[in-house]
């Protein structure tokens, strides 16, 4: 068995009868969520499931060896253990992991009473990364997308290194949720920093205008960059989930 990184643990944190399932995002593990985690279940009593997805929190060589499927696969045993024991089960994610709660949205309606994006990839994305995904010959690994971060001295614990047989995945999974964005219909709260340097903010009109849901909001973060759970505005995304959260299940 490989092993984990210190500090790239799963957690969890057992409260109220409204579950939320707290997703991270490609290369990073549950620290990126863990304070967002903390604080929906400290501030607002949510109970918290943050998993850590396949080849996540390991070796960027672990990595290479999963795909979309594991880490979709993980995610969904998580709602599911979630949805077998709370009333109402939220979403929320980060960057892939905001992807992945798109598609489980649509996929889950039965399950999940309502979603929250952070930096969520919807189709596009930096010029820096959809170059590397077109290069030849293709290296085995190309440096790091983690710690873009406004917020001096504040690191998200990342790989150094992108296994880059996991490109080709990670463009199905985007591109195969954006195709299903109007079939989500559960209510949808998206959060973006406007300085994004690996998602970049057009992402978030691009998932507003895609979904059916009746209940669509639109939070821009103006002092926050990629991965704004960590960053300047990680309260603000706090009490913004939270409370968008509790509005849901008390409607």
């Amino acid at each position: 068995m490989v092993e984990v990184m210190k500090g790239a643990e799963p957690f969890a944190f057992e409260g109220n009868d409204i579950g939320v399932l707290v997703l991270h995002g490609f290369t990073g593990c549950p620290q990126s969520m863990r304070y967002v985690g903390e604080e929906l279940h400290r501030r607002f009593g949510f109970t918290i499931v943050g998993p850590r997805l396949p080849g996540h929190g390991t070796t960027p060589q672990d990595m290479a060896t999963t795909s979309a499927k594991d880490w979709l696969g993980e995610a969904e045993r998580a709602l599911n253990e979630l949805a077998a024991r709370k009333s109402k089960v939220f979403v929320t994610g980060l960057s892939m992991g905001g992807t992945i709660t798109l598609n489980l949205a649509w996929r889950h309606k039965d399950k999940i009473t309502g979603i929250a994006t952070v930096a969520a990839a919807a189709g596009i994305l930096s010029n820096g990364m959809a170059d590397a995904m077109f290069l030849n010959p293709m290296p085995e690994f190309l440096g790091g997308i983690g710690s873009d971060i406004k917020k001096p001295g504040v690191v998200e614990l990342a790989y150094a290194d992108v296994p880059t047989a996991c490109f080709g995945t990670l463009t199905n999974l985007i591109m195969g949720t954006a195709t299903r964005l109007k079939e989500i219909t559960c209510p949808t709260l998206v959060i973006h920093g406007r300085e994004d340097h690996v998602v970049p903010a057009v992402n978030a009109t691009i998932v507003t205008s895609g979904v059916s849901s009746d209940d669509v909001r639109l939070l821009w973060l103006n002092e926050s960059y990629h991965v704004a759970t960590l960053d300047n505005d990680k309260d603000v995304i706090v009490n913004s989930i939270g409370r968008f959260f509790n509005e849901i299940a008390e409607a």
